[in-house]
């Protein structure tokens, strides 16, 4: 069939065929709704172990999974009360969608980007399109808990710690706490 048209023809389709796939895909990703976030704590919390990243704020996150896995550890049977620090080896950050373009002048080439911008249809606002979200990477977990001087209780909190975190053995470490601060 492609071969009856001209190459001017042939041109014209294959751009009208990019330019409905690229519209066919902008059609099938919808953006979400754009929604101010609320710091008043109604939002409905996840079933998730790990805290959802607050971006930009690696110490909130950090803070978070340290109340969170203290209060999980704290309920383990023959474990009294638990204190949790968090290392971070990075910060959360995130990937936003950019345009590339070239400029060519006088054989010196120029790229400029600029980032991808998203506007809700019945707000003013615009936010950029972000591609990926990399949550902050734990470095390591120091967890002080009364009971652990028990190698049972050590080992049960070590597991625990593990399967929430999903990190290794050699990155955690449980010690018990002292007798005088219990």
């Amino acid at each position: 069939m492609f071969e009856r048209l001209s190459v001017s023809q042939r041109k014209l389709l294959s751009w009208l065929g990019l330019l409905a796939a690229v519209g066919i895909g902008l059609l099938l990703i919808q953006s979400p709704p754009l929604q101010p976030t609320r710091t008043d704590g109604s939002s409905s919390q996840s079933s998730s172990a790990l805290p959802s990243v607050d971006q930009g704020h690696g110490r909130t996150y950090a803070a978070q999974l340290e109340e969170r896995l203290s209060n999980a550890l704290a309920q383990i049977a023959g474990v009294g009360p638990v204190e949790v620090f968090v290392t971070l080896e990075r910060s959360s950050h995130i990937v936003i969608a950019e345009s590339v373009t070239e400029e060519d002048r006088g054989g010196e080439t120029r790229q400029t980007r600029t980032p991808v911008i998203l506007r809700a249809s019945n707000q003013a606002s615009e936010m950029p399109l972000i591609l990926e979200t990399y949550e902050p990477q734990l470095r390591g977990v120091l967890i002080v808990a009364a009971g652990a001087d028990n190698p049972h209780i050590r080992y049960q909190i070590l597991r625990a710690a593990q399967t929430v975190l999903q990190l290794p053995a050699y990155k955690i470490e449980v010690l018990a706490k002292s007798k005088e601060k219990r």
